[in-house]
């Protein structure tokens, strides 16, 4: 496939999106409410404009469950219970349905306390991080979440050329009783890896130094992660020699560390990796949260205009050269969520052709929805 053929998008209606991965992931064994969570999930993170987390990785999660690295339909367990803390063990279970038992459990705490602080191991990929940031917004919270990605090596430290460190997101999430909700989800690395997996399938080129290759050379290949694949295959991270950068320099490598000894060491998850293993560790997400009420700390109406008058001090400034506005954390979001939803979500010929295939070797039934799904 040429790369102006592969440069190409197409729009896929989102509520087909979803049927169709419902179906896929029913297809794997998943109850009908753990497969409609995970494609809801998925697709709403395409629909906010975080692609690297969205339904790419449909192929990927079907390969995992085939490898034994996340399996269907487990409920997580609370493995410490001590009042305003708490720790839930997801067991390798999909993590968009453990991200929503552990988001909860730490609402259900901070409302009694004030306060919580809740630890989440062994979880399969928890996908978009700000979706858990939003959802104690909605409960009226101020929430932190630190995270790492056990047994994921992916990213190289500053000043070194060779992987050491996972991805390792972080969110915060600001409430506002009009829903229209403050949060920061960023990955620590320069991209996330699944950006360099839909740069990959033809999707958004890379950012300048997203990447750095074998000899210390930065790049925008996605080569440098996966090497050379065919059109049809999963990109598969341990095929490439090369990594992901911190972003920041020193600074967001300090910060990458910092969330292996929270998300990582502090759950009782484990860290992405460490010397003289024999083998890898196994994936998985840890997630450290911590939970605040507002309204145990100050009025709510006073933090809420607080947070309005900044927030348009802050969009009020000057826009520099080549950019139209000033955003704060969550603008993008909402903008892109209000035109994916009327035009649908853009989609990378590939990506969708790699779904459909998966589908196909599932014996999904009436694969020409897929077209149908197509606006």
């Amino acid at each position: 496939m040429t790369e102006n053929i592969k440069r190409v998008e197409i729009r896929v209606d989102v509520q087909h999106a979803i049927e169709l991965i419902t179906d896929i992931f029913k297809a794997k064994s998943c109850n009908d409410n753990e497969a409609k969570t995970i494609a809801e999930r998925l697709a709403g993170s395409n629909l906010v404009g975080h692609d690297s987390h969205g339904i790419a990785r449909v192929p990927r999660y079907v390969e995992w469950m085939e490898k034994g690295w996340v399996f269907p339909n487990l409920k997580p367990e609370i493995v410490i219970d001590a009042g305003a803390m708490g720790c839930l063990d997801a067991k390798q279970g999909f993590g968009q349905v453990a991200g929503e038992y552990a988001v909860d459990d730490g609402i259900l705490r901070a409302k009694k306390h004030g306060v919580s602080v809740v630890g989440l191991r062994n979880s399969g990929h928890l996908g978009r991080i700000g979706d858990w940031a939003e959802r104690a917004a909605d409960a009226d919270l101020i929430s932190f979440h630190f995270v790492n990605v056990r047994g994921s090596l992916l990213v190289a430290p500053f000043g070194g050329s060779d992987r050491r460190g996972s991805t390792s997101p972080l969110a915060i999430g600001i409430p506002s009783k009009d829903k229209d909700h403050i949060i920061l989800d960023m990955a620590t690395s320069t991209v996330a890896e699944g950006k360099v997996m839909v740069a990959q399938k033809g999707g958004k080129q890379l950012p300048h130094g997203a990447l750095i290759d074998s000899t210390g050379k930065l790049t925008t290949n996605p080569e440098a992660m996966y090497g050379k694949i065919r059109d049809d295959e999963v990109p598969n991270p341990d095929m490439g020699t090369g990594a992901i950068t911190a972003f920041g320099l020193h600074k967001g490598s300090g910060i990458n560390f910092m969330m292996e000894m929270l998300g990582g060491a502090l759950t009782g998850n484990g860290v992405c990796g460490a010397l003289n293993e024999k083998e890898r560790r196994k994936f998985s997400n840890g997630m450290l949260s911590i939970y605040i009420e507002v309204e145990k700390m100050v009025d709510f109406d006073y933090f809420r205009k607080e947070v309005k008058s900044y927030a348009d001090f802050v969009r009020a400034s000057k826009p520099s050269h080549n950019n139209d506005k000033v955003l704060i954390p969550g603008d993008k979001e909402f903008s892109t969520k209000e035109e994916r939803l009327k035009f649908g979500l853009p989609v990378p010929p590939l990506v969708w052709e790699n779904i459909k295939q998966t589908a196909n070797k599932l014996n999904v039934e009436n694969l020409e929805r897929f077209e149908n799904a197509i606006k």
